[in-house]
């Protein structure tokens, strides 16, 4: 399958405006020679590979936001009869076809999508995510580390695009940053439940992470005289810009060097033990 992916094509000739760009099997494509840089032939070059509104393919040395199977945050450029239109980077826009599209949309407006060939072989996008994609996986595991698309904000939490390929569930309380739909995340595998369904988190929950921390807390000490003035009490906001973790991850830090007796906690500080 070529239509929808980046492929590897070889300059095969060109007359100075056009360049004729081949695959391996055989197929042939049209250029711009504009679009090279070294349009020699001979020459390799990446290339996406498209479809037109009739269907007839396409190569692009532009590369897209998402390829075929792949998900993406794209705006809005128009509506028309059968849909909305998408920018995803390339000279041609994706259609957004209205029975694909979970809310209705407006120009200008966001949306994240899945792109995938229709009946009649063109490449579309569908924001349904909850329809397309599953929510359970055989390949992932509990710890890994994952790239994450939020896509929808829920009572719980946010939904989450794993790996371009299933979903997943970030609860609020594994959120220490704001994050609004449409952003690019990584993330990792909290835990997979018994029925299959995945919940996320942000941060690493391994004894290295943790033991990483706390001796980033004791190092802080250290530099500013044996006192730090974030505590088990202080907002997220201050944690986070500190040391990049939740508050959550943070007060387990402190319990742990509470217990090692390292540290004592106050009502507006902590401190080194002497």
């Amino acid at each position: 399958m070529l239509v929808g992916n980046i492929v590897n094509l070889s300059v095969d000739r060109e007359d100075g405006v056009h360049a004729w760009l081949v695959h391996a099997n055989g197929d042939e494509w049209k250029v711009p020679v504009s679009q090279l840089e070294d349009h020699h032939t001979g020459k390799s070059v990446k290339a996406f590979i498209y479809t037109e509104a009739q269907g007839q393919s396409v190569a692009t040395t532009s590369m897209p936001l998402a390829t075929l199977h792949q998900c993406a945050n794209l705006k809005v450029t128009s509506l028309a009869e059968g849909g909305a239109f998408l920018d995803w980077g390339i000279e041609k826009e994706l259609l957004l076809p209205f029975a694909e599209q979970r809310r209705p949309l407006q120009p200008g407006q966001s949306e994240c999508v899945w792109v995938y060939l229709d009946n009649s072989g063109r490449l579309a996008a569908s924001s349904k995510l909850d329809l397309r994609l599953p929510e359970t996986s055989d390949t992932l595991r509990s710890g890994e580390a994952v790239s994450l698309l939020a896509y929808q904000r829920t009572d719980l939490g946010f939904k989450c695009v794993i790996n371009h390929q299933t979903r997943g569930l970030l609860f609020k309380d594994e959120i220490f940053k704001p994050v609004k739909p449409g952003d690019a995340l990584t993330g990792y595998i909290k835990q997979i439940r018994t029925d299959g369904r995945i919940d996320l988190t942000l941060q690493k929950r391994d004894v290295k992470s943790r033991n990483e921390l706390t001796d980033k807390i004791i190092d802080l000490l250290k530099a500013q005289d044996g006192t730090l003035k974030l505590h088990d009490k202080s907002p997220p906001e201050e944690i986070y810009a500190t040391f990049n973790v939740s508050k959550k991850v943070f007060k387990k830090a402190l319990s742990t060097l509470y217990k090692q007796r390292k540290i004592s906690i106050h009502a507006d500080s902590i401190s080194l033990v002497e």
